[in-house]
């Protein structure tokens, strides 16, 4: 299957992030998460699997998940000044959060975290 084919449905997605670059060698990946526990993985530069990849996670974590995202603040996303943490990109609900991980708080860091560990475990 073609990466296209692959990634056609992800606007379907309740949920995708986004690891950008940085100078330290991070890793850069894209997440997307669905309702029914898929999850397409796509990773890009400085990980263990390139390429996309899918996989299922349980429906609690997405409640979880839900959760998170439903009670994340302005606050919780910190200053995103400097080029030597990734920018992240969080995209739910017609909502868009960049943050870098390191600064996040709150929600947005435990989410982050979550988010991390999945794309970790793939």
């Amino acid at each position: 299957m073609s990466k296209k084919e692959d990634l056609k449905n992800t606007r379907d997605a309740i949920l995708s992030l986004s690891r950008g670059k940085s100078l330290n060698g991070s890793p850069v990946f894209d997440l997307w998460i669905y309702r029914n526990g898929q999850i397409t993985y796509n990773g890009i530069e400085n990980v263990e699997k390139i390429g996309i990849h899918n996989t299922y996670i349980p429906l609690d974590i997405v409640k979880k998940i839900n959760d998170f995202v439903s009670n994340i603040s302005p606050l919780e996303t910190g200053d995103t000044k400097g080029r030597d943490n990734p920018l992240t990109i969080l995209k739910y609900n017609n909502r868009k959060i960049v943050f870098q991980s390191s600064k996040a708080k709150g929600n947005l860091q435990e989410l982050n975290a979550l988010l991390e560990n999945i794309a970790n475990s793939i």
